[in-house]
């Protein structure tokens, strides 16, 4: 998918391949040092691009997850991995995770991969329903999900600790069938 962004950027979003390995884990690493909203603390990311390589194929081979990049210029500075469980009892629901880098925040990158992975979900035969956690202090993304149609399913209390504090993480999905 290709789409004119602020400024006539060119956003290109595409499922991840595995040539861009590489460039995918040093965008991780990036990210890291950018936001603690990320999984993983700056000494935790020890992925190695062979290792990533068969994460892109996994993510690829599978019916009911989805691997993405946006590139403006032909370089990633978005992605979001979407993965629904692996027993019949919870293949048809899934959680995703997005990141953009900091410097092309704003721009509309992280509406259009979950507007992506939404459109994906429906023509999807397995997919009914997408899940995510959000940090409760995270305003601008709980505003962006609920223009999307997620819906507030819970709280999670001091599910995430970021420099010694305690953060609740707010759940969140989307029936998509």
């Amino acid at each position: 998918m290709s789409k004119f962004l602020k400024e006539n950027k060119n956003l290109v979003i595409r499922r991840a391949r595995t040539e861009d390995a590489v460039e995918l884990n040093g965008f991780y690493r990036h990210i890291i040092l950018e936001t603690d909203h990320f999984g993983y603390e700056v000494d935790e990311f020890h992925i190695t691009d062979e290792q990533q390589e068969h994460t892109i194929n996994m993510y690829n081979q599978a019916d009911n997850a989805i691997l993405l990049v946006a590139t403006l210029d032909d370089k990633i500075v978005g992605n979001l991995s979407f993965r629904a469980g692996s027993s019949k009892k919870f293949q048809h629901v899934g959680e995703f995770g997005v990141q953009v880098l900091k410097d092309y925040w704003n721009l509309g990158i992280g509406k259009e991969l979950v507007k992506y992975l939404i459109n994906w979900a429906r023509e999807n035969e397995t997919i009914y329903k997408i899940s995510l956690r959000v940090r409760a202090d995270n305003k601008s993304a709980i505003h962006l999900y609920k223009t999307l149609g997620f819906m507030e399913e819970g709280i999670l209390k001091g599910e995430m600790k970021c420099n010694g504090i305690m953060y609740d993480l707010i759940y969140m999905g989307i029936v998509v069938d």
